[in-house]
Parts: structure tokens; sequence; C-alpha cells
């Protein structure tokens, strides 16, 4: 009786699409529509445009990628927004430095040089309280909105392409710096109840965690999908040295070294003339099972605000 209640055990572990890293959240209500993405026949088509929308430069010429394409400075900025709404909804401590320092798990000195910087760079605006003319206020401005959403909202587009919702979702966030502002700050709260979205999944904090190496990472899976013949997907240019170098504004010599070390621990490899020669498998699963998270998570928050 035991070995059959074991085989029906390894059969549902077997027939769950999710990598083996989400697989202690797997009965979460994100997890389970992850889930159904991941067994959707659009779902590849999805990643790939997410893939395409994560590995294009920024639209403006300040150098986006090389100050939020790196996680803690991107929690940062994920952390002040979250921080701002719900201060505006009676629910938050004021939006000040101090509090934003607290909040994040950098060292205060660093929150506080890079807030200066985005202070500096127009993405967060700095104003006296009306309470406390002492008190300086830090509010995201839509410069920062636009930046800090974007892989949020690529996500949600990618989960519109494989299942379409009743009315676009994110075509309606992005017209709404309020609602915008309502996604992220959800966002933080779920992150801040505990984090089953990123930390599971190793190899793909390892990229967060380097300057650019996210996109990086995206524009090499993206290259994998466009080799594996994804419909309608053309390949995108070779994974050169120069060309991601001067797309994401960071050195030859940090591509390389994201390049060598992506080698040494198995995940892919980029041969001369940036030829994608090998990727893992279990990098795969764990990316696919990670942005299909990401996509339910997103979603589900989308929808309530819709409603």
């Amino acid at each position: 009786m035991a070995s059959t209640r074991a085989g029906a055990a390894d059969e549902k572990v077997a027939a769950c699409p999710l990598h083996e890293a989400a697989r202690p959240f797997a009965q979460t209500a994100t997890w389970r529509l992850a889930s159904t993405y991941m067994a959707k026949p659009g779902f590849a088509a999805g990643l790939a445009s997410y893939c395409g929308a994560m590995s294009q430069p920024p639209d403006m010429t300040w150098p986006a990628n090389k100050m939020f394409a790196q996680k803690t400075r991107y929690i940062i900025c994920y952390l002040l927004v979250g921080n701002y709404v719900r201060w505006l909804g009676g629910q938050g401590a004021p939006p000040t430095l101090a509090t934003l320092q607290k909040l994040s798990s950098a060292s205060p000195r660093h929150v506080a040089e890079f807030v200066k910087a985005l202070r500096l760079g127009g993405f967060v605006l700095a104003a006296p309280s009306p309470r406390d003319r002492r008190s300086i206020h830090l509010r995201p401005a839509p410069l920062l909105l636009a930046e800090i959403a974007r892989s949020p909202l690529a996500f949600l587009e990618a989960s519109e392409h494989i299942d379409p919702p009743r009315a676009p979702l994110a075509a309606c966030l992005r017209r709404s710096h309020d609602r915008l502002c309502q996604l992220l700050a959800r966002s933080t709260e779920r992150f801040m109840d505990g984090d089953m979205l990123l930390a599971p999944f190793r190899p793909i904090v390892h990229f967060t965690e380097k300057d650019c190496g996210y996109p990086i990472l995206t524009a090499v899976l993206g290259h994998r999908y466009a080799l594996s013949g994804v419909h309608g997907l053309r390949l995108p240019a070779p994974l050169t040295y120069d060309a991601l170098a001067e797309r994401f504004q960071v050195s030859r010599q940090h591509i390389g070294n994201i390049f060598i070390e992506a080698e040494k621990r198995g995940w892919f490899t980029v041969a001369q003339g940036g030829r994608l020669t090998f990727v893992s498998e279990d990098l795969i699963h764990q990316f696919e099972t990670w942005a299909a998270g990401q996509m339910a998570h997103y979603r589900a928050i989308a929808e309530e605000i819709a409603l």
C-alpha cells in the first residue's frame, strides 16, 4: 500500500511543470496559476517576447541599466515606491530617507548615496513635509516608475499573450501613474511577507546581483528561444562582447567575466563571434519557472487593481 502511495506521489511530481526550486510553494495560488501558464502552448512565445523586451536598451540616454539593473539598487527603488504608496494610504511611515534605510537590507550609507544619485537624475523628487519642514519626503517620479515597472509590465504583457484577459491590463497600467504605483506597492507588500518568487532560484539571483547581469541573461535566453525555432521569432544580433557592451553600457571585460563564470558553472557557453553553443536544460527550466511565477504574481495584482 505504501509503495502505491509513493508511486502516486512520484507521478504527481513528474506531472508538475515547475522546477523543483518552486515545488515547496506549488499549492499557493501564485504557483498554481504559474503552472497553468507553463502548460499553455503559447508559453514559449510569450517568454521569448519578454526576453526580447528586457534585453533591449532603455529609451533614455542616462545610464538606466547601470543604475537599476542590479538587485540591491532595484529593491531600494521598489521599497521607495511601496512605502510612498502605503504612506499616501495612511498605512506607512513617512517616505523619508531614514524610513527607506530601515526598510532596506543595504547599508544606510549605500542607500543614502543611491538616493542622492536618483535625485540628481530626476528619478526621485524631494520636498519638505507639509507638517514638518525639517522632514524631507521622497516621491517616485514617472521616470523611476517607468524603469522599475519595466520588467513587471513585460511579464504582465507576456501573461496576456499566453492567456488573453477580457480587457487589456498592461496598457491600462502604463497610462496611469497611480495604478502603476499600486502595482509596485502591492508587489512590495507580498515580497516583504515572504520571498517565494526570487530567492529559491539561485542562478537567477546570481545574475541579478551583477551590473546588467539579468538583462544579459535575457539576451542569451532570447537567443536560445530563437535558435530553438519559436514561431515568428527572428534570430537576434550575435552575442558579441562589443554589441552587448554597447547595448548595456558596460565594459567588454564585464561581459566577458559574466560569460566566463556562466560557462564555469555549466549554465551556458558563448563561443567566438557571439555564437550560443550551449544552454543548461536546468537553467532553462529554472528561468521558465521563475518567469511563470512572475507572470502569475503581476497578473493577479493587475486584475485586483482593474476590479
